[in-house]
């Protein structure tokens, strides 16, 4: 291992280290064989480009170091990692090549602030180029996967009820619990004749992105008609279910105005089912969740409307 390979190594033990100490889910492959190895080539690219000043214009668009941007940005898409934490952890590059270098090159070379300013050009092009890979391998995923909505991005109503098969089932075996919130935008054609179709796709689209930020990996997230959405809840009874449809159905109340013509929120109808809370056959659920967002048409706009069995005391 020569000079140049030893010190972009040792950059790269830094980051790893930095980017071992987030709080990333389980399941992601933070430290992916592939990714790793990304950073490797680009630490000995940028390192090559402090002396080498010709070299710089590859980091630019087409470039070969551009590339190298895109390919990690497809894989940490591919690895369910968000925009955010793409962000970070490109910032995390950013600030351990700097420490490492400050560290160890001539303090002459250290305060060559249009190096700096150079090198730091080179980084957002790579950013640039991650960014740009994530979105399109995003948009990708969505125009071929068939399970898919082209809209949201969320789950459609095939996927929603193979999966809520495979719930029931699961529930059934291991006498787990299972809640379904399903709710609706009122008149949602009327809306589009009102709002337009553009601003109307925006709301779509920002009802999708929140629910998706605010439901946790394991709940399935669908659109299963032109205004309905609903929200899947292994492991989650009718207690944790209230709690999560009133939590959505406040932050949607407060947030949508901002989105319409007039800034009145359009009015969301939810229904709230839950196994074996209330519902006594499970299969049945998706049932139960229509049948109380049926009720909730005659509650106040936005109350939780939540199925009870016969008899049921409520409460």
């Amino acid at each position: 291992m020569d000079g140049l390979e030893r010190y972009a190594e040792e950059v790269v033990e830094r980051w790893k280290r930095e980017i071992s100490r987030l709080p990333f889910p389980a399941h992601y492959q933070v430290l992916d064989e592939q990714v790793v190895e990304i950073v490797r080539n680009l630490t000995v690219a940028l390192l090559r480009s402090v002396e080498d000043e010709s070299l710089r214009s590859e980091f630019e668009e087409y470039g070969r170091f551009y590339r190298f941007g895109e390919d990690l940005g497809r894989l940490r898409k591919r690895g369910c990692f968000s925009m955010q934490e793409v962000v970070q952890e490109h910032l995390i590059f950013r600030a351990e090549f700097w420490d490492h270098f400050r560290e160890t090159v001539a303090l002459k070379q250290v305060a060559d602030y249009q190096l700096e300013k150079e090198i730091n050009r080179c980084f957002d092009f790579l950013l640039q180029a991650s960014a740009r890979a994530y979105q399109s391998e995003f948009s990708r995923e969505i125009r071929e996967n068939p399970l898919r909505d082209p809209l949201s991005g969320l789950y459609n109503a095939e996927y929603l009820q193979g999966r809520m098969v495979e719930e029931v089932r699961r529930s059934l075996r291991y006498q787990h619990a299972l809640s379904l919130i399903i709710f609706e935008i009122e008149d949602y054609h009327q809306l589009l004749d009102r709002e337009g179709g553009e601003r109307v796709k925006e709301m779509v689209r920002f009802i999708a992105d929140h629910l998706s930020r605010m439901c946790r990996d394991c709940d399935v997230i669908a659109r299963f008609s032109d205004g309905g959405f609903a929200v899947l809840l292994p492991e989650t009874g009718l207690r944790g279910g209230k709690i999560v449809a009133e939590r959505l159905s406040r932050f949607l109340l407060r947030e949508l105005p901002s989105l319409t013509a007039g800034g009145t929120a359009p009015v969301l109808r939810w229904g709230l089912a839950s196994y074996p809370d209330e519902v006594r056959v499970p299969e049945k659920i998706f049932d139960c969740a229509r049948e109380a967002l049926i009720a909730a048409r005659f509650e106040a706009p936005d109350e939780v409307a939540v199925y009870r069995s016969a008899g049921s005391s409520g409460g």
